[in-house]
C-alpha cells in the first residue's frame, strides 16, 4: 500500500516485458483466488504494521503460497518468524516513499532469475548519479528539469500520461504529488488515455489543468506515434502540456531515473507552496495516529 507498493509497481513493469511468468501487484486487503501453493507472494511494508498488507500475508500463508516478507520489523516480521517464512529486514526511514531503494533492491534481486535479461545495476547506478547532478537544488532553474516540471505543474490539477514502459514511474509520480506536494493527479498509460481521459479536454479546457507526458526514447513505433498525435491534439486545442523523454538505454534505468526526477519535482512543488513534503495529516487521521 502507498509508498511501499512502488517497488511492486516497478517489478510488475519489468516482468511484464521480460518474463513469461505473470506478475500482479495487489493493493488491498485480500488476495485474488488464483493465488495458491504454486504462487510466490512478496509482502512489502516499510513499518511491517500496515493493516491491509498483514491481512494479505496471513491469507497467503493459509493458502500455502511461498511467502517472502520485506519490512523494517513490526508485526510482519513476527508473522514471518512464526511461520518460518523468509524476512528481509530493511532500515526504517520513517517515510515509505523515501525508502524505495531499500524496498526495491531485494525485489530486483529476487526476480532477476525469472527474466530473459540480466538487470544491469551498474548502468542504473551510473545513470542515477548523472540524474542527481541535474536535479539537485544547487542547479539553476534554466538547467534543472525537475524545477522546470515543478514550475509547469504548480497550481491546479495535474495529469500524467506515461509510456507503457514507464507506467510504474507515472504511478509513483501521482503518489508523490499526492503525498509530497498535496496536489491531485490523474495518471494513465498514453495508449489507454487516448481512448478515455483525452475526451474531456475538448469540452472542459478551463478545468483540465496541466498535462505531463512521460515517454522513453526506446518506445515502440506505436507508442511514439501516439505521443505525437496527442501532442498535436493538445496544440490544436491550446492545452498546456510538457513532454519528458527519458534517454536511458534500458528500461530499469529509465524507470528508476524517471522516478528520481519526478520525485524531486514533487518536492520542489511542495516547497514552492510552503508545504512540508514529509507530513501527511489526512493519512494520520484515517489511520488513527493523530
Amino acid at each position: 500500500m502507498g509508498g511501499s507498493a512502488s517497488a511492486g509497481d516497478i517489478i510488475s513493469n519489468l516482468v511484464y516485458d521480460h518474463s513469461p511468468i505473470p506478475c500482479k501487484v495487489i493493493k488491498g486487503g485480500s488476495l485474488p483466488r488464483f493465488v495458491g501453493e504454486n504462487s510466490l507472494v512478496v509482502v512489502s511494508s516499510l513499518s511491517g504494521n500496515t493493516e491491509e498488507t498483514l491481512s494479505m500475508a496471513k491469507e497467503a500463508l493459509k493458502r500455502h503460497a511461498e511467502v517472502i516478507c520485506i519490512s523494517s520489523g513490526g508485526k510482519l516480521k513476527e508473522l514471518a518468524d512464526r511461520n518460518a517464512s523468509e524476512h528481509v529486514t530493511i532500515p526504517n526511514l520513517g517515510l515509505s516513499r523515501a525508502s524505495l531503494p531499500y524496498l526495491i533492491m531485494p525485489c530486483l534481486s529476487l526476480v532477476d532469475n525469472f527474466m530473459d535479461i540480466k538487470l544491469d545495476f551498474k548502468t542504473m547506478e551510473k545513470e542515477l548519479k548523472a540524474m542527481r547532478n541535474k536535479v539537485i537544488v544547487t542547479v539553476v532553474d534554466e538547467r534543472n528539469l525537475a524545477k522546470q516540471i515543478s514550475g509547469f505543474l504548480r497550481g491546479g490539477l495535474a495529469f500524467c500520461f506515461a509510456s507503457p514502459a514507464l507506467i510504474a514511474a507515472g504511478t509513483r509520480f501521482k503518489d508523490s504529488l499526492n503525498e509530497n506536494a498535496k496536489v491531485h493527479c490523474l495518471e494513465e498509460s498514453i495508449l489507454e488515455a487516448s481512448h478515455n481521459e483525452i475526451v474531456p479536454f475538448s469540452f472542459e479546457a478551463e478545468l483540465s489543468g496541466k498535462v505531463l507526458l512521460l515517454s522513453w526514447a526506446r518506445d515502440s513505433t506505436l507508442v511514439r506515434n501516439r505521443f505525437k498525435r496527442v501532442c498535436s491534439f493538445f496544440q490544436r486545442i491550446r492545452q498546456p502540456y510538457m513532454q519528458i523523454i527519458s534517454n536511458e538505454k534500458d528500461d530499469l534505468s529509465a524507470l528508476i531515473c524517471s522516478i528520481y526526477l519526478l520525485d524531486f519535482s514533487s518536492i520542489y512543488i511542495a516547497k514552492s507552496r510552503g508545504i512540508d513534503p514529509c507530513i501527511t495529516p489526512a493519512i494520520d487521521i484515517i489511520k488513527g495516529t493523530k
